[in-house]
């Protein structure tokens, strides 16, 4: 009986710790965006961050949804991929993303 006890305590535990410990989640700051475009205009971003990026969720800060539509569509037309240069993007794809760092910087979020 005192096993049983001592299991069903254990048990227990185990869920509460369990629902009491939340799943961790990135949420990406109008500063981390601001970050990763210069890093991408300087050609130090990675895939793997740009991907990231376009496939992140901005329910926390709405305002920054246009920024990543119009990052998708420059990917989608420009995008080259990891190049020896270490650029993602054409240089008019480039050219877009300063376009767009610059009216990031000047928004409030």
């Amino acid at each position: 009986m005192a096993v049983f006890i001592v299991s069903l305590l254990i048990f227990l535990s185990v869920i509460a710790v369990l629902l009491w410990v939340k799943t961790p989640h990135y949420q990406m700051s109008k500063d981390d965006v601001v970050q990763l475009l210069q890093k991408v205009l300087v050609g130090q971003a990675g895939e793997n961050d740009w991907a990231i990026f376009l496939s992140s969720s901005f329910r926390h800060c709405p305002e920054l949804e246009p920024f990543r539509d119009a990052c998708a569509a420059i990917d989608e037309k420009e995008y080259l991929g990891h190049t020896r240069s270490g650029f993602l993007f054409s240089e008019s794809g480039l050219a877009q993303i300063r376009e767009i760092l610059k009216q990031l910087e000047q928004m409030d979020c």
